[in-house]
């Protein structure tokens, strides 16, 4: 097996992993296959990813900007950058990025769920209302959306409304309100980064 496919085969392995201790590891292999594929925007991406969950932002953006010279138009690079930025509360880059992310793919679930969080978080009640409903009608069974808006129709009193869409989300997802409930140092209006298809 050549050097290449066997960082491949070792991230692959260790990319699956939640462990925290484990990501040092999954640097490592990224950093090991972008010297041989150093123009792979995927890989950069995956990297720059792992630096953020490590919080070291500098690098993530860096790593970013690498990959949108060598590819400008991959949006899952400009939902990482949205990520980084959300992270720094910087709310007027990330929704830059994730709109970015969204004229390159208008179906990108996730970003649409962080872009409509990020227009809450604005104030921009309506965008965020019509954001969260488009994802829903991209993905019906999505049930954080639901919750989400849920949560700003009831911060916008109206109750009726936010209770038909935080009664889907638990028919959708039962343990969505217990996560919530014993997370409650994040806001209900978090990204989402690894919704299912």
């Amino acid at each position: 097996m050549n050097q290449n496919l066997q960082y491949k085969k070792t991230f692959q392995q260790n990319d699956k992993s939640q462990n925290h201790s484990e990501l040092s590891q999954v640097k490592n292999d990224y950093s090991e296959l972008w010297k041989y594929e150093q123009d792979d925007v995927n890989a950069i991406n995956k990297l720059a990813e792992t630096y953020y969950n490590q919080e070291n932002f500098t690098e993530a953006i860096a790593l970013c900007h690498k990959a949108l010279k060598e590819q400008a138009n991959f949006a899952p690079v400009y939902k990482t950058l949205g990520n980084i930025l959300q992270a720094q509360n910087k709310i007027d880059a990330a929704i830059r990025a994730y709109s970015l992310a969204i004229k390159i793919n208008p179906n990108f679930i996730e970003v649409l769920v962080n872009l409509a969080s990020m227009f809450y978080k604005k104030g921009q009640i309506d965008a965020a209302m019509i954001t969260y409903r488009k994802a829903i009608k991209i993905k019906p069974d999505l049930a954080e959306a639901y919750w989400n808006l849920g949560k700003v129709l009831e911060q916008e009193g109206r109750f009726y409304e936010a209770f038909f869409f935080q009664e889907k989300a638990l028919e959708l997802q039962p343990s969505l309100v217990n996560n919530t409930q014993n997370d409650r140092q994040h806001s209900h209006f978090k990204k989402w980064n690894n919704l299912e298809s």
